[in-house]
């Protein structure tokens, strides 16, 4: 198969109806707390990607709405989007405006991959982390004002090539699920301290003690943090 018709196969496969209507939902309605925790991997990823792309192609910055191969100069004919719906039937329903948008320029970039493109060959895999999260649940996500919102936080909705400086994530099965886990766990750990349960739980990562630092702001706001007592570990705020 060509990256073309693997790219078209997997937008195809994409469960539409996790998405539908999702913009009159809740955050937590959505996904859970360690799913955006996931989801925010993968955003990080595809932000450095992005920035190593930059930085290749002496570009400063771009936003998230660009596509990779604009960047290069290639235009967009007007049809592209009548043209996904066809390639893609499953998206008629979706109201996720940047799904549809990264989608398309993935297929786009397949094109490129296809054709030999000498700068797109360097960069076949730059799209891989959004369209794992598409293919996961992908949470609520939108843009506001300047950034990308969603149950994981915000990101800048402009993506600085200084982002390519950032060690890679790894956003592998195993390592998503782990980060999933041990949320799960901490959230439980927590369930159970408050209840009165001291019993220590032990990091998924390391093994080591799972510490919680409690604190009371001067608004009587009480907030929670576990923290693996080994060094560049787990290290979560829970309120």
């Amino acid at each position: 198969m060509s990256y073309y018709e693997l790219a078209v196969e997997r937008i195809k496969n994409i469960d539409a109806k996790q998405y539908i209507g999702i913009s009159n939902k809740r955050y937590e309605e959505v996904r859970s707390r360690g799913e955006y925790e996931a989801d925010a991997r993968l955003i990080a990823e595809y932000y450095r990607r992005v920035g190593v792309y930059l930085k290749f192609i002496s570009k400063e910055v771009t936003s998230i709405y660009v596509g990779m191969d604009l960047l290069l100069g290639y235009k967009m004919a007007d049809n592209e989007w009548d043209e996904l719906l066809v390639t893609a039937p499953n998206y008629k329903e979706i109201d996720f405006y940047l799904m549809k948008l990264l989608s398309m320029h993935y297929l786009r970039w397949c094109n490129l991959l296809d054709s030999g493109n000498n700068i797109a060959l360097q960069f076949p895999d730059i799209y891989e982390p959004m369209i794992k999260l598409f293919e996961i649940g992908g949470g609520r996500i939108s843009t506001h004002h300047h950034e990308l919102v969603g149950g994981f936080g915000a990101f800048s909705r402009s993506i600085d090539a200084k982002r390519g400086h950032k060690k890679p994530f790894d956003i592998s099965d195993s390592a998503l699920a782990t980060i999933i886990e041990e949320i799960e766990l901490a959230e439980a750990y927590l369930e159970e301290y408050k209840g009165g349960n001291l019993t220590e739980k032990k990091c998924i990562r390391c093994g080591n003690t799972l510490l919680i630092h409690s604190n009371i702001t001067e608004y009587s706001y009480h907030w929670y943090k576990i923290k693996c007592e080994s060094k560049d570990c787990f290290d979560n705020n829970f309120s």
